[in-house]
Formats: structure tokens, sequence, C-alpha cells
């Protein structure tokens, strides 16, 4: 019967949703609806509300009932009910014979409807958005307990807790600019403290931060009777409130805590005393604001605003991957980790076409959440994982990868928490050149349990311009040298800290990244390129090494010493240091570790990246290209660059296992929107049962579906060894490239036709390749010609 469906549905999710109460055929739980029964009810309490409505198929009135939960709310705290899933039983469920067992790995159909997003992204006509727009989705038990945990957190209320921020943040930094002229001294130890050019964003940083402190006290004030909220703290400005919060920071500081109060705590100690009890209110008000909206900053809330805070843009081209891109990213890098090595799945397969199973990539009995071939129920198994992003930012794709492994744990039946120490202390490796970045990056990761401690972390502040010695350093990539130790002085800076339980007290911080020693390395790298001199690189001789106004003799020497790293790498100087970094994940990767990159579309067409190319098809093995045929800001994966990117995610090859012969594209009609869009495309990449050849002729790519929704093509190519160009990207219809590969191989096959012979011939036999236009006219030396306005009287 459905009840005993719905009880048994609720039995599974329970030991996949590891501190969420979950209840089947309830009532007594909605405000001013005593009777009204509800099939599931999924309740946490840093999280919103969510209901199941379920029906055997047809299920005709599933979807209605669960649009009238909407906006209910529940018992006994009046939370929203903000989304709620309609799903779909298979009729042949009401015969199972053992029915937790076969609901388990049962088919199921369901979509999920949410409140509209009230900051202009939604349709503010509608009363609900529905994903998908029409159809229904398909999955598992595991897949429905991972759609219900992301729709948890609405986008609505992080947007509006992220708005919040950023709002009190300016009001903050209102304040400091008045002050500017009275204490020029506190705004240049507030810049050198985060390691900074003394510029605006600097204030907004430590504004930033300190907010940042101030939302997790009062959520931790509530687990430690010693900590006052802080509505408690102080009540006028008489009080002191600088030092009641520098107080009861210290305090906190004794438990716990140290990568999100230390360099706040600082931060509040250099304000200047007639500021710092206005900035304090304002910020207070801020916190209340945001942790009244109920969203969790595990959500990447913290991230998301401190990344539009970042100084030297333009230089370090740190551009924020989107949550959802981070997202995707992720899960596609944590699958192909998953993934048993080919002659394993090759007997699975069998196995599947022997019972009659679909032989897909990942089937019922396989889901991509729980795969057999990694116990992810096993803690102690994944704290031996290491994982590493050398250009971490503000830590969106480390978050990403972390909230990846948990899920698996917790579906697995594992409490997440039990991963956070190992987490910190052994399997997550972030590297930046920005002290503030890296302080965003450990109180976004340590934010997630925060109630749990940890010793010292792996997350380090790579050296960057002239060093003490007079020497230079290039950051991250320094880690290109043979030495994969390096010692960084830690002179008391408390940015560079790296404990949750205590301040790092050692003079120094050995930092041990070991070369093929990774399970995983993913990174949205600096695009940045030293050949670029226009606009706002005009003033840099080396651009890629121009941040935080290094001085040009500097640049130049970072260059020398990149030359001097780069021996026996794919680095390329058109490329850009991204193409250092993909050198530098190689390197680090072991056998089997699995490469994940943010990177230009240049990348797969540009010929300063062959030798990329060239290393991927000889080192790796089960290569996805994913692009975007869309245009503007939508056919990026990052925040904000206005220019085409691409994701490679690939596997180094194992021991006795060959080069591919050939490589999977796959191209989106637009980047995904949402965390629920990116786990229903990663779904569907996963369940391709096979994707269709560009040799096949012109009948276009595997579709990729979100209920009735076209949300992309996918489609194998075969690729050499010698690096050629990856043309197979942003591709609406893929007949396209089934078309121009049929040209090269002289025949003319056109859609609803049969091929005809017609003799092609390289361009190269008839013409030669001109001059590029910078070696015309371009920055001294390079271009030995002047662009000037012309003259008046010019014909």
């Amino acid at each position: 019967t459905e009840p005993s469906a719905n009880t048994a549905l609720a039995n599974i999710l329970r030991g996949m949703m590891h501190g969420c109460d979950i209840h089947a055929e309830t009532t007594q739980t909605i405000v001013g609806h005593a009777g009204l029964q509800l099939d599931i009810l999924i309740t946490a309490t840093d999280r919103a509300p969510v209901v199941i409505e379920a029906e055997f198929m047809p299920a005709y009135t599933a979807e209605k009932e669960a649009e009238e939960r909407l906006n209910l709310k529940v018992n006994p705290d009046g939370r929203e009910i903000e989304a709620a899933i309609a799903l779909r039983y298979p009729a042949a469920l009401k015969d199972a014979d053992d029915l937790d067992l076969e609901l388990r790995d049962a088919q199921l159909s369901y979509c999920v409807l949410t409140a509209p997003e009230e900051d202009g992204a939604g349709d503010d006509n509608k009363e609900y958005d529905r994903f998908p727009e029409s159809g229904w989705l398909e999955g598992s038990a595991a897949d429905v307990a991972e759609l219900a945990r992301l729709v948890s957190v609405p986008q609505r209320t992080v947007n509006a807790a992220a708005s919040a921020l950023e709002a009190g943040i300016d009001s903050a930094v209102g304040v400091l600019n008045s002050m500017e002229k009275q204490s020029p001294v506190a705004a240049r130890e507030i810049a050198d403290l985060l390691g900074m050019s003394e510029v605006p964003q600097t204030r907004r940083m430590a504004c930033a931060i300190v907010a940042n402190a101030m939302v997790f006290h009062d959520r931790i004030a509530n687990l430690h009777s010693e900590i006052l909220p802080l509505n408690r703290l102080w009540k006028t400005d008489t009080d002191n409130p600088q030092g009641k919060v520098t107080g009861a920071w210290d305090a906190i500081l004794e438990i716990n805590y140290w990568p999100i109060f230390a360099v706040a705590r600082d931060i509040v100690n250099l304000l200047p005393s007639h500021a710092a009890a206005r900035i304090l209110e304002h910020l207070r008000t801020t916190a209340y604001r945001i942790n009244s909206t109920g969203a969790n900053v595990a959500h990447d809330l913290t991230g998301r605003v401190f990344q539009r805070l970042i100084a030297d843009r333009k230089y370090l081209a740190t551009f924020y991957t989107l949550p959802a891109s981070a997202a995707l990213l992720a899960r596609l890098a944590v699958d192909k980790l998953s993934k048993p090595p080919p002659t394993m799945e090759s007997s699975f397969l069998r196995r599947q076409e022997s019972s009659g199973g679909s032989g897909a990539k990942s089937s019922p009995s396989c889901p991509s959440m729980s795969n057999p071939y990694i116990d992810w129920s096993d803690a102690e198994a994944i704290g031996k994982l290491k994982v590493g992003d050398f250009a971490c930012g503000t830590g969106a794709l480390l978050s990403a990868v972390y909230e990846q492994i948990a899920t698996r744990h917790e579906q697995a039946g594992g409490n997440p928490a039990s991963l956070h120490t190992a987490m910190m202390e052994d399997v997550l490796y972030g590297c930046d050149v920005m002290p503030s970045a890296i302080h965003i990056t450990s109180s976004t990761l340590s934010g997630r349990e925060p109630t749990v401690g940890f010793g010292g972390s792996r997350l380090y502040n790579m050296p960057y311009g002239r060093q003490p010695d007079g020497t230079v350093a290039i950051g991250s990539l320094e880690l290109l040298q043979s030495s994969s130790v390096m010692t960084l002085f830690n002179t008391n800076d408390p940015a560079m800290r790296t404990g949750s339980t205590g301040e790092e007290t050692a003079a120094s911080v050995l930092v041990d990244v070991q070369d093929e020693s990774f399970d995983i390395v993913i990174m949205n790298p600096p695009f940045t390129r030293n050949t670029t001199h226009e606009a706002a690189y005009s003033d840099a001789p080396m651009a890629a090494f121009a941040a935080f106004n290094t001085h040009e003799l500097t640049q130049r020497d970072m260059a020398k010493r990149m030359s001097q790293l780069k021996k026996g790498t794919v680095y390329h100087g058109n490329a850009g240091v991204a193409s250092a970094f993909a050198a530098l994940g190689d390197r680090k990767l072991k056998a089997g570790g699995v490469l994940a990159l943010v990177l230009p579309l240049s990348a797969a067409v540009g010929m300063s990246w062959t030798n990329f190319r060239q290393m991927l098809s000889q080192n790796y093995t089960d290569i996805e290209v994913l692009s975007i045929a869309a245009s503007g800001k939508d056919m990026s994966f990052s925040s904000d660059t206005g220019m085409a990117e691409c994701l490679v995610v690939a596997r180094k090859l194992r021991n006795g296992e060959s080069s591919p012969s050939s490589l999977e594209f796959t191209s989106f009609t637009r980047r995904p929107q949402k965390f629920e869009h990116s786990a229903a495309i990663a779904t569907s990449i996963a369940r391709a049962k096979s994707i269709r050849n560009i040799k096949d002729g012109p009948y276009g790519g595997t579709p990729l579906m979100a209920g009735d929704e076209r949300i992309g093509e996918m489609i194998n190519a075969p690729y050499g060894s010698t690096g050629e160009t990856l043309g197979a990207v942003r591709l609406l219809d893929s007949t396209l490239a089934q078309v121009a590969h049929a040209l090269s191989d002289s025949r003319l096959w056109l859609p609803t036709s049969e091929a005809v012979e017609l003799r092609v011939a390289p361009l190269s036999d008839s013409a030669r390749l001109g001059l590029y236009h910078l070696d015309l006219i371009g920055a001294p030396p390079r271009g030995p010609f002047d662009k000037v306005a012309a003259s008046p009287t010019a014909t």
C-alpha cells in the first residue's frame, strides 16, 4: 500500500540523512491544520523542512498535493516548507516480496517544487518553481535523499543572507572610510595584517572577516554556556563593545575555532576606538539578519560574498567558481575516483547484461552515490584520501569536494561529523597567495562542523614576490621544484595560523606536498598571461606576476623563476599560468588519481595548449571535456569572467592501462543554475548507456535530459597522442561535428543524405599562415610598428 511504501522509504532515507528527523504518515505537524497528513516530512535544526508526497503510478495527484504543502508552517518552530518533492512509485512495487530491498533499488520518478526566488532570478508571477520544468527526473532512493538535502537550503534564503552580509559590510566600511584621515595608521596596520596592498578592498575584506566571525559567534553561543550571545555582550556604545568582543573571542579561542576568530579578533583590536563601536553595532545587526534567515554557511554563503571583495582580480584572475559549477565538477571528480578499474567494470557490466540489466554506467544496483567498489562507510579509509587545490581562492572547490565525500559517507550510513577532523588535518590541501583567501577557505571548511575540533590544517599561504632573502617566489608554482617540502616562516602572522584547536606556535610551517601522492587535484587556476598588454594590463611588463603592486623588476625576476621551474612541464607563456597549474596538478597526482580543472576554452583548441592536450592523451584515461553552448556570461562556469570556459576531468593511468583512443565531450545548453541542476546533470552523464560517436554519421549526439528538457548533448570522438585540438566543444547540435568529421575524411555526409566522396585537403597544402597581429603591432620588443590615429587627410 502507499502508506507502507512511504514508511519504507522514510526508513531508507533515515539511514542516508544523518542528523535529520524523518517521519512518514504524520499528522499534528502543520500549524493550523492538525488533521493534515504528510506522506514524509524531513526536518533538521539547520535546514528548512522538506515534504515528500508520493503515490503509485500513474500518481495523478502527487504533484498537486506537493504544491499544496508549500508555504505551510511546521510545528513546533513555525518554519515554512519552501520545497516539496512529488514522487511516483513504480506500480511493480505493489507486489514486492521484500519492499525495503526492492524500494532501495527501484527506479523512482520525481520532481521538486520550490518557492520562487526573491532576487529577480525567478518568475515573480509563478507561485512556485518546478524542476524539471516538465517531465520527471528518474533515480534511486539515494538520489531522492541527495535532492532533499540540496533543496533544504533554498536559494532565495542564501541570496537573502548574502545580500544582508554584503549590505552590513558596506555600512561598516562606510564608517572606516569616514575615519580614514583621523586614523591612517590603523588602515595600514590592517592591510599588513591581511597581507594586502593599501586599497579600498582591504577595508571591505577586514569588515567581511569580522562580520563572518560575528555570524559564527551567535551560532556557537548556543553550544557553549560560557559564551554570551552578541545581544548580551553590550547594550550601548559606552559599554566598550570593542573590549567586550575581543574578550569574548579570546574565550572562544580557548575552546576552538582559530581559523574563524583569530584574524577577526586582531582586526577588531586594530580598529580605531572611535570607530569600533559603530562598526561592531552595524555588524551585530548584520549577524542577526543572517542568522534569522536560517541559511547554513556550509552552503558557501561566506565564500560567495568574499569572492566579490578579493583585491587584485585583474592580475590574479581569481574568478569565483560558481557554487553550482563547483558542485558539478566535484561530483564528476569523486564519481570518477569511485569507478572500478576497467577490468572490474567490464565484468560488472557483463554480469548486468547476463542478468538482464541495462549495462549503464550507473544502474539502480550500482548507484553513483554508493558505488560498491569504494566503501564510503569506512571513515578510516576516507581519512587516507588526499585532495588538493593549489589555487584555492575562497575554497569553493575544496568545499564542494568535501560536500560530495560527506554525502557519500552519510548515504552509506555514516555520520559526516566523524570525518571532519581527518578532512581538515589530512585530506584537504589548499594553497593560495592571498592570506585573506586562506582565512576564508579555512573558515568555510571548518564551519561545516563547528563543534568538532582539529589540530593543524593543510591550508597554506604561499610565498609570492620578493622574499626577505632577496629571492623571488611565485606562489604555489614553487611546488613544481624537485623538492616537495617547503618551509613557510611564521613570524606570528595571524593569517598563517593553520590550526583549529590552538594557535600555531612553531617558528615555521612545513609544507609537505609530495609528488604523485594525491587522489584528486581540483582547481580553477588563474588565467593570466604575460603576453597580455592591453587595457588593465598595459602598465604590467609581466602581467602574470603583477599582483600586489609588484615592482617591475620583481615581475621580471618572477618570470625568470617560472622559466626555471617550467622545464619538463606543459607550461606555455601564451597559454598563461593556468597551463603551469595544470602541470602542477599532473605532477602531484598518483596513478589512478583524478584531475579536475576549470580552464579557458582555449585549452581545448589553442595551439599554445598543445602540450597540455598531449599530456592528457598520453597519461590519462576516462577523459571528459564539458563546455557550454551559450553566449555572454552563460558560457563560463566561473563568475564574471566573460569568457568561454571548459571543465576537464580525467583519471591518471594506472600501471598496465593503455592510453584512450577517444574522449567524451559534453555540451550544455546553459550553465548549471542551482545545486539540484548540477546533481541532475551529473546523474544524466553517469547514466548515459552508450554515447554516440562523431564517426557514426550526422545523427546527433546522445541527449542529456532533465525530465522533458534537453539540457545538452554528449558525443565521443577519436583522439590521438599528438595533442590535436578538441574541436567538438560548445555544440548545440553534434550533427555539425559529425558532418565536419566526415569532410575531414573526404566525405560529404549531410543529414537525410548518403555519404558521397568529396576530396578535401588541408589549407596548408595551398597557403601559408600569416603573422600574428601582435608580431606587427605589439608592445616592444615584439612588434616593430606603432598604431597611430589617421591624419585628417589620410586616404
